[in-house]
């Protein structure tokens, strides 16, 4: 989990699996912090529940309905500081859709060291079993100057009157995802600016740009940037939105920038995200590749492994024409397909995006192959492609009683956060890993991976998973919840 300086925990976080609770609801959680002048911050826990993983059962109108105990906790210096517990209802159906809803929960806090703690339970169901996550949650002084609240994505916003919901007379329904797909056309966001009059010291305005930048190099994207005049106040709201219809596929950051009447940098505030808006360039077509990147490409086998190192960021209908390539060679046909499938992604910045990922491949292959087996072969190789570098990982590679392993954390990856891989050496020559257990939906997940990276002089007699009654398998659960 990556967190912020100053002033608040920065990433969502996804529960599930990773809460050991087999029946236990998956929920997205996102804390969002404001300032209070002369109170403190407001912390907002946002709860989005995954539909699809509560039962719906008939509530007392006939519909189809969602019900779950929501547990939110505030701790300091290991006592309860503050403490919510709610039911939360799903929205009515008379369908067998399961949507995803939303649950909110606001703390006045002050500065200084915190935990968070929340438990959810399906009351349909009647399974008992809940999801439970325990995070830190720090929250910073008030800096000096000029500065800005966290953003808030916005799914939705409404006028309101309602004083637990409005935020300067509107009701900001949160958007829990950095993740904006391409049927999304829309991105609205609501933040607060705070602390002009004093940092301006008498001059009663100051200029408030908001724009889409580059990830890359934050250079403003295309028309995506608005300024207006705005008179200094200790809060000053700031909801905008922008048509995100023609944003390309990429990394961006979404800023906020506060300067006097000079132009010098007052302030400014951030959030990255991302977008998945395909340009669709047709493989058919009979363009002229002549002068692109894929010009350099002269020989077919040097061509087809750079096709076959794609297959970790390709879909399931790319890898098929991927492998068809591999195995005809036809060189004229892989120039296409690569042109097509880093254009589609990147657009006109195809060449970069493919440069920048060429120089991943030629990592991978040095840190991770093994055995005649190239990096990007590798299940090592696929993660690290697929999400980029681990944030931590935790290598065990001469234990007594168990096969070596790896464990790799993720702060973010794709459009999931908090997640873990764990590898292990099988076969224990040559350095290959195998991918045995992910916390990732989609890919190779195992309840007992914990038995199996133990079985290496233990046989495993029971299909069920059990407790490995070693230090090391004691050990290797708290080094799985506990990344270091």
């Amino acid at each position: 989990m990556r967190l912020r300086t100053l002033p608040t925990l920065l990433p969502a976080l996804l529960l599930g699996s990773l809460l050991h609770a087999q029946g236990g609801p998956d929920a997205i959680v996102e804390t969002k912090v404001f300032h209070v002048p002369g109170q403190g911050e407001r912390v907002d826990v946002i709860i989005s529940v995954l539909g699809g993983s509560v039962t719906m059962g008939a509530n007392a109108h006939g519909f189809q309905q969602a019900r779950v105990e929501a547990i939110t906790i505030i701790e300091k210096n290991g006592a309860i500081a503050d403490f919510r517990k709610s039911v939360v209802n799903g929205p009515e159906r008379t369908d067998s859709l399961r949507p995803d809803f939303i649950h909110q929960e606001s703390f006045l806090l002050q500065p200084g060291e915190h935990g968070l703690s929340i438990e959810l339970r399906d009351l349909v169901s009647g399974d008992s079993t809940a999801s439970r996550i325990r995070l830190p949650l720090p929250i910073g002084a008030p800096p000096e100057g000029i500065y800005f609240s966290d953003v808030l994505l916005a799914s939705q916003v409404n006028k309101s009157t309602d004083p637990k919901l409005a935020r300067s007379g509107y009701e900001v329904l949160p958007f829990t995802s950095i993740y904006f797909p391409a049927e999304v056309k829309s991105l609205a966001f609501y933040a607060e600016v705070y602390n002009a009059p004093t940092a301006l010291k008498g001059d009663s305005m100051y200029l408030l740009s908001y724009q889409i930048e580059s990830y890359e190099n934050h250079e403003v994207v295309g028309a995506y940037k608005k300024v207006s005049r705005i008179r200094a106040a200790e809060v000053s709201p700031v909801l905008a939105q922008f048509d995100i219809a023609p944003l390309p596929s990429g990394n961006y950051v979404l800023a906020m920038e506060a300067r006097d009447r000079n132009g010098a940098l007052l302030g400014r505030g951030e959030q990255m995200i991302q977008r998945n808006n395909p340009i669709q360039f047709n493989l058919t077509d009979d363009t002229p590749l002549g002068h692109t990147f894929v010009d350099v490409f002269t020989d077919a086998d040097t061509l087809a492994d750079a096709l076959r190192s794609l297959r970790p960021i390709s879909s399931n209908l790319e890898r098929k024409i991927i492998d068809d390539r591999y195995k005809d060679k036809d060189l004229e046909l892989m120039k296409r397909f690569m042109y097509t499938f880093w254009y589609n992604k990147n657009g006109p910045d195809a060449q970069a995006a493919w440069e920048r990922y060429a120089l991943e491949v030629v990592k991978v292959n040095k840190l991770y192959g093994c055995s005649n087996i190239r990096g990007f072969d590798t299940d090592r190789g696929y993660v690290h492609l697929k999400y980029g570098a681990p944030n931590t990982i935790m290598d065990r590679a001469n234990e007594m009683d168990a096969y070596p392993y790896q464990i790799w954390h993720y702060y973010r990856a794709g459009k999931y956060t908090n997640r873990r891989f764990v590898f292990y050496q099988r076969e224990l020559v040559g350095d290959c890993y195998e991918l045995l257990n992910s916390e990732v939906p989609g890919e190779v997940q195992n309840s007992r991976w914990n038995e199996i990276i133990h079985s290496r002089n233990n046989s495993m007699n029971n299909v069920d998973p059990q407790k490995v009654n070693t230090m090391s398998g004691e050990r290797a659960l708290e080094f799985y919840e506990t990344p270091r």
